[in-house]
């Protein structure tokens, strides 16, 4: 806390004293440099005013405006004397803005101007164009003696018999002809005087302005000599302005440079010491999070514990109660046989936490299962079914929510108590029960789907056998059977990842489970390989590749559907 307030202390001093420095630099200045220029400056101006004046006087001065076209008066009504009597660009510019009321556009302009040059067509056929076009009849300007013309120039258009009367016409209008270019004559014998009469006005101005140019650059030349010493006189101005800048700046860069010195290293203090701070909040907030994801992990496993505890709590309750209550019925009498059941039954049950927290670790989270088996959701649709639906081994009921989400009515059994409980609190649809028992218990020919997900592989033959017996008696016509169980095609389930569940009995190959279903008389069985471990380790196409990527990362499980008749 001291030294920090050293270092501030420290640098109030530092900038006190570089105001202190350059007040005195200011007061002990020996010339005012910016007084000198302006001086100088001012000096000269009347030279420079001098010289730009005349310079402009050259070109003042404006010539009359020469023009050998009409001017053009945009109306509603025109005749078609009016528009031709314009002659090249002039025409086509005032054929738009007559007609289309607008200035021409670059492509239109340079296309009639060419063909208008070319002679390919004529005042008439261009006005005709642009009146015709979709814009010209929404612009609906009128041409008297347009529609004439353009019907006289339809018909010198047909083949011999439009020459022949064009040429009639040309012998008939042979004296207006005659007429049109005497007027012609005269008119360009008095353009020609009015450009001589230009021509010759422009010259007269012309020898004046240049008379008096000369004029200018005698003074001009004055002016120069005048400017030279001027400049002369600036620059000796400017040598000693430099110099004393020079010296100036030499002490000021001193002195600049002293400052960053003592900048940088208080600076340096100062970043040093954030570094620290900042490195000290960093670690503590990286231990605060790691305690903070240590204490979050373990209060969920604690959680977690505390809900299996005091479900096996219930369940060992539930076991006891049920062995006092034989224990009081029968002493000091042996137990009879069906009470012997009741207790080996729920000795039966004694690992139900166990295998719950085996399903836990190695069968995936909740979230995963629910994401695999969204995908045989299309089957149920594409057969109808949205009722009477029975999940055998339901398990911790992923299926029976997934069904539940989409809004299709069904029920799950499982030998498991725990199962069912956490079954019963996530509201679904679930008892307690033996697949082939329950089975049984059904009518036939009532239930649409019976689904059964990893639980074939826990089954000897025989009961698997019987299994299907029962589904197919219990099934309606067009229901169906869909099993998912791990695949064996796939080398490391087959030799490894299935023995992870010490309850397993056997893989069955989906050819085998193909075979039994078809044997007990269902049909049109499909086989679902899904779920693959990861995509193919190995790039190619060749058969070492597609080998090794077939047995070793092929799907994890497959499903099998079956169809009653």
């Amino acid at each position: 806390m001291n030294e920090n307030g050293d270092q501030e202390l420290d640098l109030a001093q530092l900038m006190a004293q570089i105001r202190e420095d350059a007040e005195k630099r200011k007061s002990n200045s020996l010339i005012d440099a910016s007084a000198i220029l302006n001086k100088l400056l001012k000096s000269e101006e009347r030279f420079a005013t001098s010289v730009f004046s005349s310079a402009a006087s050259l070109s003042a001065g404006s010539f009359p405006a020469l023009t050998l076209e009409p001017e053009f008066e945009a109306r509603d009504h025109y005749r078609l004397e009016d528009l031709l009597v314009f002659s090249d660009e002039a025409f086509v510019r005032n054929a738009y803005r007559a007609i289309l009321k607008r200035e021409p556009d670059d492509s239109g302009f340079s296309k009639y101007l060419e063909n208008l040059r070319d002679g390919r067509l004529s005042k008439v056929d261009i006005l005709s164009s642009l009146r015709f076009s979709p814009e010209g009849q929404l612009r609906d300007v009128k041409v008297n003696g347009l529609n004439r013309s353009l019907v006289s120039r339809k018909i010198s258009n047909v083949p011999v018999l439009g020459y022949l009367i064009e040429l009639l016409v040309g012998i008939v209008r042979l004296p207006a002809l005659i007429t049109d270019q005497r007027r012609l004559e005269a008119h360009l014998t008095a353009r020609d005087e009015r450009l001589a009469e230009q021509i010759n006005v422009r010259e007269a101005d012309f020898s004046g302005r240049l008379d008096e140019a000369s004029a200018n650059l005698e003074s001009a030349a004055n002016l120069s000599e005048q400017l030279v010493k001027a400049v002369a006189d600036l620059s000796e101005s400017h040598k000693k302005v430099a110099d004393l800048h020079y010296q100036q700046l030499k002490a000021l860069i001193r002195e600049q440079h002293e400052i960053n010195e003592d900048r940088n290293r208080l600076k340096a203090d100062i970043s040093a010491e954030l570094a620290a701070v900042q490195d000290q909040f960093k670690r503590q907030a990286t231990t605060q999070e790691s305690q903070a994801a240590e204490l979050h992990q373990f209060r969920k496993n604690m959680e977690t514990r505390l809900q299996e505890t005091r479900m096996e709590l219930v369940l060992q309750e539930r076991r006891l109660s049920l062995l006092l209550e034989e224990a009081r019925k029968r002493l000091p009498q042996p137990f009879e046989p069906d009470q012997m059941q009741i207790l080996t039954t729920e000795k039966d049950h004694l690992l139900d936490s166990l295998y719950c927290s085996l399903e836990d670790q190695f069968r995936g989270t909740r979230e995963d299962i629910k994401a695999k088996a969204t995908s045989y959701l299309p089957m149920l649709a594409d057969a109808n079914i949205t009722t009477d639906i029975v999940d055998i081994g339901c398990g911790r009921g992923e299926w029976l929510e997934v069904l539940r989400e989409a809004r299709l009515a069904a029920r799950g059994i499982d030998t498991s108590p725990v199962m069912i409980e956490e079954c019963t609190r996530r509201g679904l649809q679930a008892s307690v029960g033996e697949a082939i028992t329950y089975l049984r218990a059904q009518a036939d020919n009532s239930l649409r789907a019976i689904t059964a997900f990893h639980f074939v592989e826990h089954l000897p033959l025989e009961t698997l056998v019987g299994f299907l017996d029962e589904v197919v008696r219990t099934l309606k016509a067009g229901g169906l059977v869909l099993l998912e169980t791990p695949n064996p095609e796939n080398i490391l389930v087959g030799a490894c990842n299935f023995y992870l569940d010490p309850t397993h009995r056997n893989p069955i190959p989906s050819q085998t489970m193909q075979f039994l279903l078809e044997s007990r008389g269902l049909c049109r069985v499909e086989v679902l390989k899904s779920y693959p471990m990861s995509s193919a380790i190995l790039k190619g196409d060749d058969e070492v590749a597609k080998f090794i990527n077939h047995y070793f990362f092929g799907p994890l499980d497959y499903g099998i559907v079956a169809r009653k008749v």
